[in-house]
């Protein structure tokens, strides 16, 4: 049996960045708003308690890393993986400007990562699952693209493609 193959998903700058801010920004705004109006327990609740809320969603939804077991590659979330069946890969590569112009349809756009479904010229609809643009590889199946960063980039490349013998 082989043995599973681990990356981790670094926290690029950017990434970084925007989780910070945003966390700033959902837990700051609605307690200053709350301190400027004097508000009543509902208001707290309505203020402060929705907003972690929205940030523990995000957090759940955040991409750990990755790991290829056999013909399947999974994408570790925080409690779960989602998992993709490689037996339908057609090509993979890495492409630091992958997701250059994307623009998102339906996801997370930076708050613990970058998530979802998104469209591009260059690749039209795919799904991400990136946390460093740096490092990201293009997973071309037969109905479908994906979009990871493992912390290796060309060694997840190198070991994908012998798993199928794939175009690089």
């Amino acid at each position: 049996m082989d043995e599973d193959k681990y990356f981790q998903s670094p926290w690029g700058t950017l990434l970084k960045v925007l989780s910070l801010f945003g966390i700033l920004v959902i837990t700051g705004v609605p307690g200053w708003l709350l301190l400027s109006k004097g508000g009543s327990v509902i208001e707290a609740i309505l203020y402060c308690v929705i907003p972690i809320i929205v940030l523990f969603i995000a957090l759940l939804f955040t991409v750990r890393g990755y790991v290829i077991r056999g013909n399947v590659l999974g994408i570790r979330r925080l409690f779960w993986e989602t998992e993709f069946d490689l037996s339908s890969l057609m090509s993979v590569k890495c492409d630091p400007k992958a997701m250059t112009g994307s623009i998102r349809t339906m996801g997370n756009g930076g708050l613990f990562s970058f998530s979802g479904k998104y469209r591009s010229g260059k690749l039209g609809f795919f799904r991400a699952f990136v946390t460093d643009f740096r490092n990201c590889v293009v997973l071309k199946f037969d109905e479908q693209v994906i979009v990871v960063s493992p912390e290796n980039p060309e060694m997840f490349v190198e070991i994908l493609s012998n798993i199928q013998n794939v175009s690089c």
